[in-house]
């Protein structure tokens, strides 16, 4: 298989060193507008930053995928669980940073579930109709996001209000394990008001969670049910002010199995998650004034029901509530103080908190019903953070951002930030840049006060980035590629610490992480309608940890991230109408503990035919080799599988 890869990645090597770039959906084009990287628009040709735009046009061309998956194929990106059953929460791995250490938002405000053990956002929760385009912002970004924002961040940005007074939009489509999927939306624009509503509605049979290695065990399949409001609605006050309200409201039933490899009959979870988002955005002569509050409630209730008990379960009967509640305010100024000099400051507040619930009882015979309750006037935590960054752009070809934050967290007091991200353009086709940075990561409220596992003696993360890379346009515009490497120095990583011996598990800090890595972006038009894009990730990591006899233990870390990483799309619009594509993807080596999973690869087909813009309709052909595989050890992948649907808009 490793030989298969190198061949394969040396081709496409070749092809693109022979021939070169124009317009990409899934590359940054120097000419794209990010309104990520600073907080505000700006070109990709002022910013040193590394940031991947997927368009609406992009996004459009993956229809029936979810956002994981979409995510999935992304340069620097590890989605475990994007292709398991759905309702598996999936996990976000950037640069071989551990899950947690990618800050997701939703226009801008910050998501997560401070009950969750990395206190990660469920990506199940948003819909893939709901997003106009996403915005992928790599290295660390502390200084203008805060804690969590360490090895990138993940903007998704909703889709924009309709310039008609009324529009509707409706989406079907069926697919493998009896998936049906339906969404509804309205849409318009009345004057200095707009609006957005939304229902989405999906259920499927699924297939076990557990992997079966007798083939023999008759494992049951594990279904899936949601149902999903949005709504956003926008009002112009005047011509400086303008007003949006966000609300997300989800809810889906999940069935469970006892663990990998094990299959249980009576283990079912239910999730619920609430975001009401407000946003505002005054305008003045040489900038603009923000301010922006969110409000998020999660709720998981989990039964592990003692009618079917497996040989090998944990307990006979479990029932957990795990509740969280998390409140976000931040105001900035984005200011042009001369036509080189832009200044951006501003300041933010977060209030979090957690309950769990658990009762229990276990397989010990006399075994009573075991009760533990963490109250969240005992298990919450509230950060400060006071920032500013200086752009300094229009300045022939250089650009330069230097930027700081200071931070006061409840339970470890202050700590700072830095960042320094110098870039050169040249000709307007060719750029180098750097990326010098500082970041951090505060335990999570699961991993400081959790029953049996929580540590309230651990420290927070501190993180040292380096980036240097060249971007550039060539050969008449058409191909455009980027060459990035990277290297993150961790302090205090936060682990989970498990003794064989006795059995006691709990979280801790080890001494120092040491990551590094390459990522190849190209994009190529090879003619007007044919087109290839293609990413490749290479990433190592070893942990540091002194030994009780003063040697240091060096060891490989990166769990469920492969050393190496390639995807690739050919995409062949064969008539206006009628647009094709074919998707590779190569998974090297990955390891779960020091359990090896392989390397694997899939290979994809879409297809759509539009109808004007009134009507489309498409399919997708999913792991057509039908390979089986491994993401998380123990737990089925999809195999060959597929969808088809319609979409409509009037």
């Amino acid at each position: 298989m490793q030989m298969k890869f190198y061949a394969t990645l040396f081709s496409i090597l070749g092809w693109y060193t022979a021939a070169m770039a124009q317009d990409s959906n899934r590359v940054s084009q120097l000419n794209e507008i990010t309104v990520t990287a600073s907080k505000g628009p700006q070109k990709a040709s002022e910013t040193g930053k590394v940031v991947t735009i997927l368009t609406h046009e992009y996004l459009q061309k993956n229809s029936g995928k979810t956002i994981a998956s979409i995510l999935n194929q992304q340069a620097g990106l590890v989605i475990n669980g994007a292709e398991n059953n759905r309702g598996t929460v999936p996990d976000v791995y950037m640069r071989g940073a551990t899950n947690g250490n990618a800050l997701i938002l939703v226009d801008g405000l910050p998501v997560n579930d401070a009950s969750q053990i990395a206190g990660t956002f469920d990506l199940n929760f948003i819909s893939p109709d709901q997003v106009e385009r996403i915005e992928i912002l790599r290295g660390s970004q502390s200084t203008l996001y805060g804690s969590n924002a360490v090895a990138g961040v993940i903007n998704i940005i909703t889709r924009k209000n309709s310039d008609k007074k009324f529009g509707v939009g409706v989406n079907a489509s069926y697919g493998s394990y009896r998936d049906y999927q339906s969404n509804v939306n309205v849409h318009g624009n009345l004057g200095h008001f707009s609006y957005m509503l939304g229902y989405k509605h999906e259920k499927t049979t699924g297939f076990s969670e557990a992997y079966d290695s007798t083939g023999k065990a008759g494992f049951d399949k594990d279904g899936f049910s949601q149902n999903s409001v949005f709504a956003k609605m926008g009002l112009q006050a005047g011509s400086r002010w303008n007003f949006q309200y966000l609300l997300n409201w989800s809810k889906y039933h999940h069935d469970l199995d006892e663990g990998a490899f094990i299959d249980d009959k009576d283990y079912t979870s239910k999730s619920r998650y609430l975001l009401n988002g407000f946003s505002s955005e005054y305008k003045f002569k040489k900038g603009s004034w923000h301010f922006l509050y969110s409000y998020q409630r999660n709720k998981r209730d989990i039964l592990n029901d003692s009618i079917d008990v497996p040989v090998n379960a944990y307990a006979k009967f479990d029932s957990s509530v795990f509740i969280s509640n998390t409140h976000q305010f931040e105001t900035y100024v984005n200011w042009d103080v001369t036509n080189q000099v832009r200044l951006i400051s501003g300041g933010a507040f977060t209030l979090s908190k957690t309950n769990q619930y658990d009762r229990l009882l276990s397989l010990w015979p006399g075994s009573t019903v075991a009760t533990t309750i963490l109250s969240p006037d005992s298990s919450n935590t509230n950060q400060t953070s006071l920032y500013a960054s200086l752009l300094l752009h229009n300045m022939g070809s250089f650009n330069l951002e230097l930027g700081g934050r200071f931070n006061y967290h409840s339970l470890y007091g202050n700590n700072q930030t830095i960042s320094f991200n110098p870039s050169y353009l040249i000709n307007q086709q060719h750029k180098l840049f750097i990326n010098i940075s500082s970041a951090y990561r505060v335990p999570t409220l699961y991993q400081l006060y959790a029953t049996g596992y929580g540590n309230k003696g651990l420290k927070p993360e501190t993180t040292t980035s380096y980036e240097a890379g060249y971007q550039a346009t060539v050969a008449h515009n058409t191909l455009d590629f980027r060459v990035t490497g990277f290297a993150r120095d961790t302090r205090d990583l936060i682990i989970f610490y498990y003794d064989p011996a006795t059995y006691f598990s709990q979280y801790r800090n080890a001494d120092k992480q040491q990551a590094y890595g390459a990522e190849i972006e190209a994009n190529w038009s090879i003619t007007r309608a044919l087109e290839l894009t293609v990413n490749y990730t290479y990433v190592d990591g070893r942990i540091t940890q002194r030994q009780q006899n003063n040697k240091d233990s060096i060891y490989y870390n990166l769990y469920r991230v492969p050393r190496h990483a390639l995807n690739a799309t050919l995409g062949y619009q064969v008539t206006r109408a009628f647009y094709a594509s074919a998707t590779y993807k190569y998974m090297g080596q990955r390891y779960e503990g020091v359990k090896p999973m392989g390397d694997y690869y899939t290979l994809d087909l879409y297809g759509e035919y539009k109808f004007g813009n009134l009507l489309k309709i498409f399919a997708g052909f999913r792991n057509i080799t039908d390979n089986q595989y491994f993401d998380i050890l123990g737990y089925n992948t999809r195999r060959f599988n597929f969808n088809t649907g319609i979409v409509f808009n009037l």
